[in-house]
This record gives structure tokens, C-alpha cells and sequence, in this order.
């Protein structure tokens, strides 16, 4: 272990570099608390896209597996500004017809797929050995590692290749360094795959010290057989301390009601696309942002997910039809980092939230919210606040429930922002005991007892 507290360095391993702005507040929240303990410490990232989270952190980091190019960044470097600009844009219209007709012929599209799936796992395959060696040199020396909360015990996202195989050599990296590995509130589920199950077994049984940021993840757990304690703790956004602080109501306004969609079973975005679904929520929407309207209020549409998020709120207001461009839809600022979106939250009275985070970052500054949830997650996190009563089902919810569990809000707006405040002060306190928990392990003394970690 290092002697001086300048020498010393902690990792934050995180899904963050997606321009999803929930998973890029745990990451600054995980910075600002190792900060508050080792000021003078090296914090190095180990994240999905290591050059964006340099941009946004302003530290060192490092890949936690193989980066591909995503189609905007391989836009962005083919600018319309260079000088064949044109013969380009011809050979992509030449392209696209090619490829259109391709899909056309019944059984190609998989065909092509499946060849496509099996070279890039070959070639990964054959990268591993050296990715591993890197990150062995990359993690060597470094004595805590923090894996950063969010939905990481799933096999839906990418199957067991995916989060599961992410995070077990990770923590037999951290094994091989000696290097102690905390896993804090993360959330779970679902979990498919009995190798994925084993996968996530062995990484809770080895890991220092694990929690979970809901009751439903800890059970989860529990139930495929992780062995010992699974303590529950709140999720890390709630630790972090806002640059721009919540603006107070005013009567002498009409409401701003905050509306943050998510692209449910949408082609581009969810793991199980389904377009009549997807049309459906859109529909939804629609019908009660124009109904805001008539009734006076202002509407604010504000994403999380800045890839996705964007194009569904662009659906709902084409829905809208000629709503669509009433003066009550307020025009929603540039969003590219966590500050900017506090910054449009900020300009809420309430909100009405389908994103885990944007329910949590609306509740973190004080906003009363509808919570739309497609996982129990959200459900969870509004029961936590003591408002269970405000969550809908996103798969079945009908415009008319809405718009009375909206009514029942707006008129019981005072006496909820009260609840909200008063139940931040001790899931903070729980986020604090944590931490100190954590940072025991590498002999950083905490005012508070470690109470909870590792039981074998």
C-alpha cells in the first residue's frame, strides 16, 4: 500500500461513455466522494469510452472491454466539409439502395447477421488475451476498485458476453493485483442465462464488499445463489452534490410539468422491439401533452439518454400534430452533460419520468414525480421517498390514469416536496456510512462504523 495519500491511486469502474447522463451521474458522484476522503488522490476511470469520459471527468481513463466506433462517430469523421464531400454522398446513396435491397430478399438480413456476429466474436476472441494484459498493467497498483452502481447484474443487454463476463474478469483482474473491489448499489436483473447466473455468483462471492440499490435487486441475488448478506443501500446519484441548485415554485407562473421519455420497444433503442407498442406509448404521450396544453400548463420534454431519448420525444410531438408546436411546449436547451440537464430539470415544477435517473435527479432537486415504470427499479425508488402511490405501470398505463394521478400531484405538490426533503437527508447519511465502509478496507479511517461488506 502506498504511504503518502498523493500516491495513492483509486479506480471507478463504470457502463459510462453512451451519453446516458443517469450512468455519468454515478460516475461524478463516485469522484466527488473519493475526492471528499483522499482530496489529493489519482482516480483513474475504467469505463465503456474512455476518450468521452476524459472529456466529461477530466481524468485518466481506460476501456473495461473492446470499443467499437458507433455510426455517429464514423459520421462525424466523414464531414460533409472534406472535399469529396459529394462523390461520397453518392457512394453512400449507392450503398444504402444496395443494402435495402439485400434485406429484401427473404432470409438474407439473417444470413448476413449471423456472419456479421461470428466474425466480430472471432475477433474478439483474439484481442482478449492482449485487452487483458493492458488492463492487468492498467489496474496494477491501484488499491481500491469502485464498480459504480447501475443495472449491471443483467444479461439483456449484450447476454453473457455482455455485463456478466465484464465484470468477472474484472474482479479476477482486481484478484491477480491485489487490488480490493467494491461493488456499490448496483441494481439487477433480469438474469437469464444459467452462465450468466454463474458468472455474477462468482463475482459477488469474490468481490470485498457488495450492495444493492433496491430490496428487489438484493432478492434477485439471493435467489440464484450468492451466498452471505446483501445489504441495500441508495443509489449514488442521491450522494452527489448539485452545481445548480432546484428553482423554488412560483404561483406567479403557470406550472411547468417536465416530461422524460424513454424509447419503449422502440426499433433503435430496446432490447425487445415491438412497433405497435412503441406507437402505442408514443400515442399516450401525445394525448397527455395535449391535454397540459388545454389545461394551461407548460410542457418541457428533456432526455437522459441523449441518443435515444431525443428521437421519441421527437415522435411525440409529431403526434401531437398541430399541439405540437403550441406556444405552452417550451423549446428545451442544449443538452450535453449532467450540468445541462440539471439545468432543464431545474426549470420544473413537476415531472412526469419514464428514466430510472430521470425519476432520481428530478426527486434529488426536489421535484414531485409520476413515475412510469418498465422495471420494478422505479418502482422501488418512489417507494423509497414514500411515494409508491405515483408510479404506473409504463406497459399498461391509460392517458386517464395519468391524468389523474397528475391532478392528485399538483394539488398535494406542496406537501410532497416537504416528504421529498425530508427523506434526502438520511439516504445521504446511508450513502455516507458506505462509503466509509468502503474506504475502510484500504485503511482510510471513517467517523462512522463499518457495519456491512464481505461475509463469507
Amino acid at each position: 500500500m502506498a504511504t503518502g495519500e498523493s500516491c495513492r491511486r483509486i479506480g471507478v469502474f463504470c457502463h459510462c461513455g453512451q451519453q446516458n447522463l443517469g450512468d455519468e451521474a454515478i460516475f461524478a458522484a463516485v469522484i466527488q466522494n473519493v475526492h471528499s476522503r483522499l482530496p489529493s488522490a489519482e482516480i483513474i476511470g475504467f469505463t465503456i469510452n474512455p476518450a468521452d469520459s476524459e472529456m466529461r471527468h477530466g481524468l485518466r481513463c481506460f476501456p473495461i472491454r473492446h470499443f467499437a466506433k458507433t455510426k455517429s462517430s464514423l459520421a462525424s469523421a466523414s464531414s460533409p466539409a472534406s472535399s469529396g464531400a459529394s462523390e461520397s454522398s453518392q457512394s453512400c446513396d449507392s450503398l444504402s439502395k444496395l443494402k435495402r435491397f439485400c434485406k429484401s430478399i427473404p432470409g438474407v438480413k439473417h444470413v448476413v447477421s449471423g456472419m456479421r456476429r461470428s466474425v466480430g466474436a472471432a475477433a474478439a476472441i483474439l484481442r482478449e488475451p492482449g485487452f487483458l494484459f493492458k488492463s492487468y498493467r492498467r489496474l496494477k497498483g491501484v488499491e481500491l476498485l469502485l464498480i459504480a452502481g447501475s443495472q449491471q447484474l443483467n444479461d439483456v443487454y449484450g447476454g453473457v458476453w455482455g455485463f456478466p463476463y465484464t465484470l468477472l474478469k474484472w474482479t479476477l483482474l482486481s484478484k491477480c493485483t491485489g487490488t480490493k473491489i467494491a461493488i456499490l448499489s448496483v441494481g439487477a436483473g433480469p438474469i437469464n442465462s444459467s452462465i450468466s447466473k454463474f458468472f455474477f455468483r462468482c463475482v459477488l462471492d469474490l468481490v470485498d464488499y457488495r450492495s444493492y440499490r433496491d430490496a428487489f435487486s438484493s432478492h434477485l441475488v439471493e435467489s440464484i445463489g450468492s451466498k452471505g448478506i446483501h445489504p441495500v443501500f441508495p443509489d449514488l446519484v442521491y450522494s452527489l452534490q448539485f452545481s445548480t441548485p432546484a428553482q423554488s415554485h412560483s404561483n406567479a407562473r403557470r406550472v411547468v410539468v417536465g416530461i422524460n421519455p424513454v424509447p419503449f420497444y422502440d426499433d433503435f433503442y430496446w432490447y425487445s422491439p415491438d412497433p405497435v407498442r412503441y406507437d402505442d406509448y408514443v400515442c399516450k404521450f401525445a394525448s397527455f401533452s395535449k391535454w397540459l396544453d388545454k389545461s394551461g400548463n407548460q410542457v418541457l420534454f428533456f432526455p437522459t439518454q441523449l441518443r435515444a431519448d431525443v428521437l421519441t420525444i421527437r415522435d411525440i410531438r409529431q403526434a401531437m400534430n398541430g399541439a405540437g408546436n403550441s406556444e405552452n411546449l417550451l423549446s428545451c436547451r442544449p443538452i450535453h452533460s449532467l450540468k445541462d440537464l440539471v439545468s432543464e430539470i431545474s426549470r420544473t415544477d413537476l415531472v412526469v419520468a419514464n428514466r430510472y435517473h430521470g425519476i432520481l435527479i428530478s426527486l434529488a432537486l426536489g421535484k414531485p414525480v409520476i413515475g412510469l415504470a418498465y422495471h420494478e427499479k422505479s418502482r422501488a425508488l418512489l417507494e423509497q421517498i414514500g411515494l409508491g402511490e405515483y408510479v404506473l405501470n409504463s406497459a399498461e398505463f391509460e392517458v386517464e390514469e395519468l391524468i389523474a394521478k397528475f391532478r392528485s400531484l399538483e394539488a398535494n405538490a406542496p406537501a410532497i416536496r416537504k416528504q421529498i426533503a425530508e427523506h434526502m437527508a438520511p439516504l445521504r447519511r446511508a450513502l455516507d456510512e458506505q462509503y466509509g465502509n468502503v474506504f475502510a478496507l484500504i485503511g482510510v479511517a471513517s467517523t462512522r462504523r463499518a457495519s456491512m461488506g464481505k461475509t463469507d
